[in-house]
């Protein structure tokens, strides 16, 4: 899948103001919007590597959060869409990926803790 349109579409948004109001997403409106901003960033010139595949892997993440949800969900519209969205919101990238960054952080230490082997019992 190619975000490729989808960050075109967004690029007025890297010095956007927050919207004053914005109303809370629903899931899978959040769930896109993360793959979208994920997806904007990852387009950035000079992005080191390791950020790359940082990137790539939270916006699969979110992917399967929607497919999860809803297995026959058109995702390139979806994505389209909560592109749209964000571009009329006036939404700020930092602001959006800060929230989608603390799901992920949280999703991490969670396996990551439970990826670690147990200590052996003395």
């Amino acid at each position: 899948m190619s975000l490729k349109p989808i960050a075109a579409l967004l690029a007025s948004l890297a010095l956007a103001p927050a919207a004053l109001a914005q109303a809370p997403l629903s899931p899978e409106a959040g769930d896109a919007r993360c793959v979208v901003v994920l997806g904007f960033i990852a387009s950035q010139p000079n992005q080191p590597a390791d950020k790359l595949s940082a990137l790539r892997a939270g916006s699969m993440y979110y992917v399967g959060k929607l497919k999860g949800r809803n297995a026959g969900l058109d995702i390139p519209a979806t994505l389209t869409r909560a592109a749209q969205q964000a571009q009329a919101a006036k939404i700020n990238v930092g602001t959006e990926a800060a929230r989608c960054g603390r799901e992920l952080t949280a999703i991490s230490q969670i396996t990551t803790a439970r990826a670690r082997p147990a200590a052996p019992k003395k």
